[in-house]
């Protein structure tokens, strides 16, 4: 109705902004879209852990016909819930976890002597191979909060009966509650006392199996009912305690991924190819460096029901040690590898420079990380013109790494390639159970 009177050309002008609008808010949602690309794969968070806090106790009399003045039967409040870190094998990632982990609350007592459940349990899941690292944060902001709670932890912490907090007691009566504080008073000094001379070291354990856990931050303790402060003279206690605040701790989670062999080699040298030849695992294939931004992990399957893992790690160039390019965000994932298989493209002009580079970049991240088991993989041996000549010049130079040939793209000489790798595996697995098998020799003699 209003906008009928108005002229045209205003009417236009409003079409004319909001037509800006539209596209101002489709241009933010394209680029809130683009802002995730590239982050499906996280393998370092930090993550805040808070245990839930205990439930409060409950203040309660029994009452029934005839019995006015019953007994005291409130119930203590439930302990909070421990957060718990898991290693799951169906997860792959550490995208799903958010930067604060707490556990459930205790639940209150209750009247009729019940007392609280327990908080559940947090299960944070976490892929196999995630190392949890606590870190050390103690800001002044902490120590502030730490001193206000002990000078405000004598009126915080209780609970009372209805009317009762505000009553005076006449003069020449025995004052229960102030009893009361001096029992928590002495309860509180040995917590400190117990917190100081248990094990203060910091948590670090590495989760390589499916279904291991750790209990990074345990739940507070239920607070107590009114029957705890039950004595021969004060037969009717009006006052409970609250629960106990939860530990709160800082961890970071690193993930490593765990296979059997690694692929190592220069950008757009055909790793993805190579590992979507060999396995079930589809990663992106493109003529392009830096295709791969995260690693990939395939499987491959013998006839005779046998597998191995193999893993595709982002391409690597000079002074990737030095957090160049993709630098650590894909040598940590080297480290867990047993067998370390170079990838060398041989329609390049040098593939031993490249492959003298990789050895160095490798050996400046870890030292030692050059001397496991290791394959060289010299791929697109379909380019025939070039890759004969550096093929045999790459032979030259290296003697003590055994080379097998292959064309990813046509996928030639891959069975080779994987009977090679297998007999590899095997190798270096019965290595493994050798070396637990002494260990627990050794274990069963030292006992």
């Amino acid at each position: 109705m209003f906008s009928a009177g108005l002229p045209r050309r205003f009417l236009s002008c409003r079409q004319f902004h909001t037509c800006l609008v539209r596209c101002a808010g489709a241009d933010a949602a394209f680029h809130y879209k683009l802002r995730g690309k590239g982050r499906q794969f996280i393998d370092l968070v930090r993550v805040v852990s808070k245990g839930g806090n205990g439930g409060d106790g409950c203040v309660s009399f029994h009452r029934e016909k005839f019995l006015a003045k019953g007994p005291p039967n409130g119930g203590n409040g439930g302990r909070g819930g421990s957060v718990i870190i898991r290693a799951c094998a169906d997860e792959t990632t550490l995208r799903h976890l958010g930067r604060v982990c707490t556990a459930k609350r205790g639940q209150n007592g209750m009247g009729g002597g019940r007392h609280g459940t327990t908080g559940a349990d947090l299960i944070v899941k976490v892929p196999v191979g995630t190392v949890v690292r606590e870190r050390v944060v103690q800001s002044r902001q902490q120590d502030e909060e730490e001193e206000q709670e002990h000078e405000e932890a004598l009126e915080d912490r209780w609970v009372f009966f209805p009317r009762e907090e505000q009553r005076d007691l006449p003069a020449g009566k025995v004052d229960f509650f102030k009893q009361a504080q001096r029992t928590m008073v002495q309860e509180d000094k040995y917590l400190r006392w117990r917190a100081r001379h248990e094990d203060s070291s910091l948590i670090h354990a590495d989760l390589t199996e499916p279904d291991q856990e750790i209990v990074v931050c345990r739940g507070g303790a239920g607070g107590y009912g009114n029957p705890h402060f039950l004595t021969n003279e004060n037969r009717s206690p009006k006052f409970a305690t609250r629960g106990r605040k939860g530990e709160t701790r800082e961890f970071e989670l690193e993930l490593k991924t765990i296979a059997d062999i690694g692929l190592v080699g220069m950008p757009n040298a055909g790793k993805s190819t190579l590992l979507g030849a060999i396995s079930n695992a589809h990663p992106k294939q493109a003529d392009y460096a830096f295709t791969t931004l995260h690693p990939f992990v395939g499987t491959v399957d013998f006839a005779d029901m046998y597998q191995l893992t193999v893993a595709d790690i982002p391409g690597l160039i000079e002074g990737a040690h030095r957090n160049i390019g993709l630098g650590h965000a894909f040598l940590r994932h080297v480290e867990r590898a047993k067998i370390l298989v170079y990838v060398v493209d041989l329609s390049s002009e040098s593939p031993w420079e490249n492959l003298q580079t990789l050895q160095n970049e490798l050996e400046a991240y870890r030292p030692g990380l050059t001397k496991r088991q290791s394959l060289i993989v010299a791929n697109k041996a379909d380019q025939v013109r070039r890759a004969k000549d550096n093929l045999e010049r790459l032979q030259a130079q290296v003697n003590d790494i055994p080379i097998v040939t292959v064309s990813a793209r046509y996928e030639k000489n891959i069975l080779k390639l994987t009977s090679t790798m297998r007999k590899m595996v095997e190798q270096v697995r019965k290595e493994e159970e050798e070396a637990k098998r002494l260990e627990e020799l050794e274990k069963e003699d030292g006992l």
